[in-house]
Protein backbone atom coordinates (compact mmCIF):
# COMPACT_ATOMS: atom_id res chain seq x y z
CA UNK A 1 0.00 0.00 0.00
CA UNK A 2 1.54 3.14 -1.41
CA UNK A 3 1.61 6.63 0.83
CA UNK A 4 0.83 9.41 -0.87
CA UNK A 5 3.29 12.47 0.26
CA UNK A 6 1.67 16.22 0.17
CA UNK A 7 3.95 18.67 -0.91
CA UNK A 8 5.15 21.06 2.37
CA UNK A 9 2.66 24.11 2.86
CA UNK A 10 4.61 27.27 2.84
CA UNK A 11 3.36 29.30 5.56
CA UNK A 12 1.38 31.83 5.74
CA UNK A 13 3.34 34.25 8.00
CA UNK A 14 6.51 34.10 5.62
CA UNK A 15 4.15 35.20 2.57
CA UNK A 16 3.57 38.26 4.33
CA UNK A 17 6.58 38.89 5.53
CA UNK A 18 8.18 38.65 1.90
CA UNK A 19 5.27 40.73 0.51
CA UNK A 20 5.97 43.78 3.44
CA UNK A 21 9.76 43.69 2.27
CA UNK A 22 8.58 44.00 -1.07
CA UNK A 23 6.65 46.99 -0.43
CA UNK A 24 9.14 48.24 2.14
CA UNK A 25 12.19 48.08 -1.09
CA UNK A 26 9.60 49.50 -3.15
CA UNK A 27 8.74 52.62 -0.88
CA UNK A 28 12.67 53.13 -0.81
CA UNK A 29 13.32 52.67 -4.29
CA UNK A 30 10.78 55.55 -5.42
CA UNK A 31 12.16 57.71 -2.37
CA UNK A 32 16.07 57.44 -3.41
CA UNK A 33 14.69 58.52 -7.38
CA UNK A 34 13.06 61.49 -5.50
CA UNK A 35 15.21 64.63 -6.84
CA UNK A 36 17.13 66.68 -4.06
CA UNK A 37 18.42 69.42 -5.80
CA UNK A 38 20.65 70.30 -8.64
CA UNK A 39 24.34 70.81 -9.36
CA UNK A 40 23.36 74.59 -10.61
CA UNK A 41 26.58 75.42 -11.93
CA UNK A 42 29.66 72.87 -13.27
CA UNK A 43 32.72 74.17 -14.42
CA UNK A 44 35.73 72.15 -15.56
CA UNK A 45 35.85 68.35 -14.99
CA UNK A 46 32.88 68.08 -12.39
CA UNK A 47 31.42 64.05 -12.12
CA UNK A 48 28.91 62.23 -10.19
CA UNK A 49 29.20 58.85 -9.34
CA UNK A 50 32.33 58.71 -11.31
CA UNK A 51 30.17 59.85 -14.03
CA UNK A 52 31.00 63.51 -15.92
CA UNK A 53 28.40 65.88 -14.73
CA UNK A 54 27.02 68.59 -16.21
CA UNK A 55 25.52 72.18 -15.36
CA UNK A 56 21.53 71.03 -14.33
CA UNK A 57 22.23 67.52 -13.65
CA UNK A 58 19.84 66.45 -10.61
CA UNK A 59 21.13 65.14 -7.22
CA UNK A 60 19.94 62.24 -5.42
CA UNK A 61 20.53 60.55 -2.16
CA UNK A 62 23.73 58.55 -2.01
CA UNK A 63 25.57 60.48 -4.82
CA UNK A 64 29.02 61.49 -4.53
CA UNK A 65 30.13 65.03 -6.82
CA UNK A 66 33.77 65.32 -7.42
CA UNK A 67 35.50 68.04 -8.66
CA UNK A 68 38.58 67.61 -10.51
CA UNK A 69 42.02 69.62 -10.68
CA UNK A 70 40.25 72.09 -12.60
CA UNK A 71 36.55 71.79 -11.90
CA UNK A 72 34.08 73.62 -9.35
CA UNK A 73 30.65 72.53 -8.77
CA UNK A 74 27.33 74.36 -7.61
CA UNK A 75 25.09 72.28 -5.33
CA UNK A 76 21.32 74.17 -4.70
CA UNK A 77 19.12 71.80 -2.86
CA UNK A 78 15.44 72.25 -2.07
CA UNK A 79 15.31 74.66 0.54
CA UNK A 80 18.05 76.74 -1.34
CA UNK A 81 20.84 75.36 0.73
CA UNK A 82 23.94 76.41 -1.33
CA UNK A 83 26.97 73.81 -1.71
CA UNK A 84 30.32 75.29 -3.70
CA UNK A 85 32.85 72.89 -4.05
CA UNK A 86 36.01 73.68 -4.62
CA UNK A 87 38.90 71.94 -6.74
CA UNK A 88 39.59 68.66 -5.76
CA UNK A 89 36.70 68.12 -3.85
CA UNK A 90 34.42 64.71 -3.10
CA UNK A 91 30.88 65.80 -1.19
CA UNK A 92 28.41 62.97 -0.62
CA UNK A 93 24.99 63.63 -0.20
CA UNK A 94 23.96 60.61 2.27
CA UNK A 95 20.35 62.01 3.40
CA UNK A 96 18.22 64.80 2.96
CA UNK A 97 14.61 65.44 2.72
CA UNK A 98 13.00 68.68 3.17
CA UNK A 99 9.06 69.79 4.00
CA UNK A 100 8.04 73.31 5.18
CA UNK A 101 4.82 72.25 6.67
CA UNK A 102 7.22 69.50 8.46
CA UNK A 103 10.08 70.88 9.87
CA UNK A 104 10.24 68.08 12.39
CA UNK A 105 10.92 65.57 9.59
CA UNK A 106 13.46 67.50 8.17
CA UNK A 107 17.29 66.64 7.47
CA UNK A 108 20.31 67.11 5.89
CA UNK A 109 23.13 65.51 6.10
CA UNK A 110 26.23 65.08 4.01
CA UNK A 111 30.10 64.30 4.21
CA UNK A 112 32.63 66.15 3.07
CA UNK A 113 35.33 63.44 1.78
CA UNK A 114 38.00 65.77 0.43
CA UNK A 115 38.79 69.16 -0.88
CA UNK A 116 37.22 72.68 0.77
CA UNK A 117 33.30 74.16 0.16
CA UNK A 118 31.64 77.10 1.04
CA UNK A 119 27.97 76.31 2.86
CA UNK A 120 25.48 78.92 2.56
CA UNK A 121 22.10 78.40 4.49
CA UNK A 122 18.73 78.06 3.26
CA UNK A 123 15.40 78.04 4.70
CA UNK A 124 15.91 74.71 6.36
CA UNK A 125 18.51 76.18 9.07
CA UNK A 126 15.75 78.13 9.88
CA UNK A 127 12.77 76.16 10.63
CA UNK A 128 15.09 73.44 12.48
CA UNK A 129 19.25 73.97 12.09
CA UNK A 130 19.94 70.98 14.15
CA UNK A 131 18.40 68.72 11.64
CA UNK A 132 21.30 69.98 9.35
CA UNK A 133 25.44 68.10 9.54
CA UNK A 134 28.01 68.09 7.77
CA UNK A 135 30.30 65.29 8.41
CA UNK A 136 34.23 65.40 7.69
CA UNK A 137 37.17 62.67 8.29
CA UNK A 138 38.14 64.52 11.37
CA UNK A 139 34.91 66.41 12.71
CA UNK A 140 31.64 66.73 12.38
CA UNK A 141 29.83 70.37 11.25
CA UNK A 142 26.66 71.39 12.83
CA UNK A 143 24.93 74.50 10.74
CA UNK A 144 22.57 77.49 13.50
CA UNK A 145 21.94 79.03 9.76
CA UNK A 146 24.93 80.51 8.51
CA UNK A 147 27.41 81.28 5.84
CA UNK A 148 31.19 79.18 6.19
CA UNK A 149 33.67 77.85 4.36
CA UNK A 150 35.60 74.32 5.49
CA UNK A 151 38.70 73.23 3.67
CA UNK A 152 40.78 69.59 4.75
CA UNK A 153 44.17 70.55 3.82
CA UNK A 154 46.31 70.02 7.10
CA UNK A 155 43.10 68.72 9.00
CA UNK A 156 40.07 70.87 8.97
CA UNK A 157 39.67 74.61 8.58
CA UNK A 158 36.06 76.09 9.52
CA UNK A 159 36.07 79.76 8.81
CA UNK A 160 32.47 81.53 9.94
CA UNK A 161 31.77 84.26 7.76
CA UNK A 162 27.92 84.76 9.19
CA UNK A 163 25.93 83.15 11.83
CA UNK A 164 26.85 80.08 14.13
CA UNK A 165 29.27 77.03 13.42
CA UNK A 166 29.55 74.19 15.83
CA UNK A 167 32.08 71.37 15.73
CA UNK A 168 32.63 67.94 17.34
CA UNK A 169 35.70 65.65 17.78
CA UNK A 170 37.29 63.81 20.03
CA UNK A 171 34.30 63.77 22.32
CA UNK A 172 33.88 67.45 22.48
CA UNK A 173 32.19 70.40 20.96
CA UNK A 174 33.01 74.03 20.11
CA UNK A 175 31.21 76.92 18.87
CA UNK A 176 32.26 79.54 16.73
CA UNK A 177 30.71 83.23 15.69
CA UNK A 178 31.58 85.23 12.96
CA UNK A 179 34.49 86.27 12.34
CA UNK A 180 36.18 83.53 14.21
CA UNK A 181 37.19 80.12 12.69
CA UNK A 182 37.34 76.40 14.09
CA UNK A 183 41.01 74.50 13.45
CA UNK A 184 41.04 69.86 14.09
CA UNK A 185 44.71 69.31 13.60
CA UNK A 186 44.18 65.92 12.36
CA UNK A 187 41.76 62.54 13.33
CA UNK A 188 41.37 61.89 17.03
CA UNK A 189 42.08 65.67 17.99
CA UNK A 190 39.64 67.68 19.51
CA UNK A 191 38.52 71.45 17.81
CA UNK A 192 39.78 74.96 18.96
CA UNK A 193 38.66 78.39 18.14
CA UNK A 194 40.21 81.00 17.25
CA UNK A 195 39.97 84.45 15.32
CA UNK A 196 40.02 83.49 11.41
CA UNK A 197 43.13 84.20 9.59
CA UNK A 198 41.48 83.00 5.69
CA UNK A 199 41.34 79.35 4.67
CA UNK A 200 44.67 78.61 2.91
CA UNK A 201 44.58 78.97 -0.89
CA UNK A 202 41.91 81.40 -0.90
CA UNK A 203 42.27 84.68 -2.42
CA UNK A 204 41.83 86.31 1.17
CA UNK A 205 45.62 84.88 2.41
CA UNK A 206 46.75 85.68 -0.75
CA UNK A 207 46.21 89.55 -0.71
CA UNK A 208 46.28 89.00 3.14
CA UNK A 209 48.60 90.19 5.98
CA UNK A 210 49.79 87.06 6.64
CA UNK A 211 50.82 85.78 3.39
CA UNK A 212 51.72 89.80 2.15
CA UNK A 213 53.65 90.07 5.55
CA UNK A 214 52.72 93.83 5.92
CA UNK A 215 51.08 96.93 4.82
CA UNK A 216 53.72 97.76 2.99
CA UNK A 217 54.15 94.47 1.05
CA UNK A 218 50.42 94.37 0.82
CA UNK A 219 50.97 97.48 -1.79
CA UNK A 220 54.51 96.47 -3.39
CA UNK A 221 54.83 94.68 -5.84
CA UNK A 222 55.81 91.24 -4.18
CA UNK A 223 52.38 89.64 -3.80
CA UNK A 224 49.55 90.99 -5.80
CA UNK A 225 51.65 92.88 -8.95
CA UNK A 226 51.06 96.43 -7.32
CA UNK A 227 51.97 99.50 -8.63
CA UNK A 228 55.61 99.15 -8.11
CA UNK A 229 56.48 97.54 -11.01
CA UNK A 230 55.74 98.30 -14.56
CA UNK A 231 53.15 95.60 -15.15
CA UNK A 232 51.18 97.68 -12.63
CA UNK A 233 50.12 100.01 -14.91
CA UNK A 234 48.12 97.65 -17.06
CA UNK A 235 44.57 96.76 -16.57
CA UNK A 236 45.80 93.18 -15.10
CA UNK A 237 48.24 94.87 -12.68
CA UNK A 238 45.51 97.18 -11.23
CA UNK A 239 43.25 94.12 -10.64
CA UNK A 240 45.83 92.12 -9.25
CA UNK A 241 46.56 95.24 -7.02
CA UNK A 242 42.92 95.47 -5.99
CA UNK A 243 42.54 91.53 -5.14
CA UNK A 244 45.53 92.05 -2.80
CA UNK A 245 43.69 94.70 -1.07
CA UNK A 246 40.40 93.00 -0.88
CA UNK A 247 42.35 90.13 1.02
CA UNK A 248 44.01 92.26 2.72
CA UNK A 249 40.37 93.61 3.96
CA UNK A 250 39.35 90.36 4.63
CA UNK A 251 42.47 89.35 6.78
CA UNK A 252 41.85 92.54 9.31
CA UNK A 253 43.83 95.26 7.57
CA UNK A 254 42.30 98.90 8.74
CA UNK A 255 41.03 101.10 6.65
CA UNK A 256 44.33 103.87 6.70
CA UNK A 257 46.21 101.22 5.66
CA UNK A 258 44.56 100.00 2.31
CA UNK A 259 43.92 103.78 1.66
CA UNK A 260 48.00 103.89 1.86
CA UNK A 261 48.36 101.05 0.18
CA UNK A 262 46.23 102.47 -2.82
CA UNK A 263 47.64 105.55 -3.13
CA UNK A 264 51.24 104.30 -3.18
CA UNK A 265 49.50 102.02 -6.04
CA UNK A 266 48.73 105.02 -7.63
CA UNK A 267 51.91 106.88 -7.19
CA UNK A 268 53.25 103.84 -8.84
CA UNK A 269 51.17 103.55 -11.99
CA UNK A 270 51.69 107.54 -12.31
CA UNK A 271 55.39 107.17 -12.16
CA UNK A 272 55.46 104.04 -14.65
CA UNK A 273 53.25 105.92 -17.03
CA UNK A 274 55.74 109.33 -16.85
CA UNK A 275 59.07 107.08 -16.99
CA UNK A 276 57.47 105.48 -20.14
CA UNK A 277 56.71 109.44 -21.48
CA UNK A 278 59.98 110.35 -20.63
CA UNK A 279 62.08 107.56 -21.98
CA UNK A 280 59.96 108.17 -25.38
CA UNK A 281 60.38 111.72 -25.53
CA UNK A 282 64.45 110.87 -25.40
CA UNK A 283 64.24 108.29 -28.00
CA UNK A 284 62.08 110.46 -30.26
CA UNK A 285 64.67 111.45 -33.03
CA UNK A 286 65.06 114.90 -33.66
CA UNK A 287 63.67 116.28 -37.15
CA UNK A 288 66.32 117.04 -39.64
CA UNK A 289 66.45 120.95 -40.41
Amino acid sequence: MTQSLSAPRFPAFMLSLIMALGFIFNISAWAASEAVGTLSEAQGRVEINGTPASTGAELRLGMRVATKADGEATLQFLDDQIIHLDSNSVYWIKNYHYDPDKPKENRSNAELLKGGMRFISGSMSKESPEAIRIDTPVATIGIRGTEFTANLNNGLYVEVISGAVTATAAGQTVTALAGQAITVSKSGNPPSVGPAAGPAGSAGSAGSAGSAGSASSAGSAGSAGSSATAGASTPAGIAKAGTAAAGASSAGMSTTTLVAAGAAGVAGVAAAGAAVVKQTQQEEPKASP
